[in-house]
């Protein structure tokens, strides 16, 4: 695995919206994650021009022909109230860059966004069992699983499970130093 150094990471606009839904339809993407076939732009296009306080992210690379390309996208949900320590993390990338680091620079863009700068102290998310490079991908970050929802995803006509993973970050220690 590399480490991405073509990899430009910045926040999801509107007019990313096409690019988003032509990787979202992709069958590795969809196999591997919660979408539904045949997903429309309006949907994604709804999402990034919400002020919901979600984080959406693209990661972008320049392309031989001098233009660029979307390759991953990953979102970060803070919630509310009492869980307002807590943020659903999601992840996706393009089919034809998998396994070229891109997933892990844009995993650790959103941890740094969680720990640093919103001060999120858990986070989780949901995978599918058989997706083994996303697991191992969130456990070399400090993911652990928490549970396995047995029969949770209808994926092509046949129920799968999914694990529930979660990522703890331990409070800071409060600065006695009297500074």
């Amino acid at each position: 695995m590399m480490d991405a150094p073509n990899l430009h990471i910045r926040a999801a606009e509107p007019g990313d919206a096409a690019a988003l839904t032509v990787m979202a339809n992709l069958p590795g993407v969809r196999h591997g994650t919660l979408r539904l076939p045949f997903d429309p732009q309006s949907r994604i296009e709804r999402r990034l021009a919400t002020e919901s306080g979600d984080h959406f992210l693209v990661g972008v690379i320049d392309t031989e022909g001098g233009g660029r390309e979307i390759v991953t996208h990953a979102g970060l949900m803070p919630s509310r109230r009492r869980r307002a320590h807590v943020g659903e993390v999601l992840l996706i990338v393009h089919d034809d860059h998998v396994g070229q680091g891109y997933g892990t620079a844009m995993l650790r863009a959103l941890l740094d966004l969680a720990d640093n700068w919103l001060g999120l102290r858990r986070l989780e998310l949901d995978v599918n069992v058989d997706n083994h490079a996303a697991i191992r991908l969130y456990e070399r970050h400090g993911f652990e699983v928490e549970g396995t929802r047995r029969h949770d995803v209808l994926r092509a006509g046949v129920l799968i499970d999914s694990h529930i993973m979660g990522r703890l970050k331990a409070a800071p220690e409060p600065d006695r130093s009297g500074r």
